[in-house]
């Protein structure tokens, strides 16, 4: 039987790697089970092709407060997509927004001006694709 470079034909070993995954799945379910997780839904995703990741918010006397990113208490973070969703733990998701924001603050860093519902916010405009690439290497 002719085999790919790097693949390997022994069920046991599949099942093996297989179940990596698996354990890792379950590990965010518990975590939305506990409370530990935060769903963001960024509409403008598909236009910009980034998500803005909150990290301060401005109160109604001006002052600027640590938000979002910077005050969450939760493990994961999940981004909800049109035909999936996106988790990373929050550790990770801190360091790659500290990368994007290191390499160019001004380009990197958004600002949504507030209305009568909401109030103004800074944040990280990260791109989603960045976001999966940084991602990716599952050890």
């Amino acid at each position: 039987m002719k085999t790919v470079t790097g693949y390997e034909p022994r069920f046991d070993f599949d099942v093996r790697r297989g179940k990596v995954g698996e354990d890792y799945v379950g590990t965010i379910l518990e975590s939305i089970a506990s409370d530990s997780i935060e769903v963001k839904t960024d509409y403008g995703v598909n236009r910009t092709g980034n998500l803005y990741i909150e990290y301060e918010q401005e109160t109604q006397a001006g002052n600027w407060v640590p938000s979002g990113l910077a005050s969450s208490e939760a493990e994961y973070w999940a981004f909800a997509l049109k035909d999936g969703v996106i988790f990373i733990r929050l550790e990770r998701l801190k360091e790659i927004c500290r990368d994007v924001y290191n390499e160019d603050r001004q380009g990197n860093v958004g600002y949504r001006q507030g209305n009568e519902h909401s109030n103004s916010t800074r944040g990280i405009k990260l791109p989603i694709a960045r976001m999966v690439q940084e991602m990716k290497n599952f050890e």
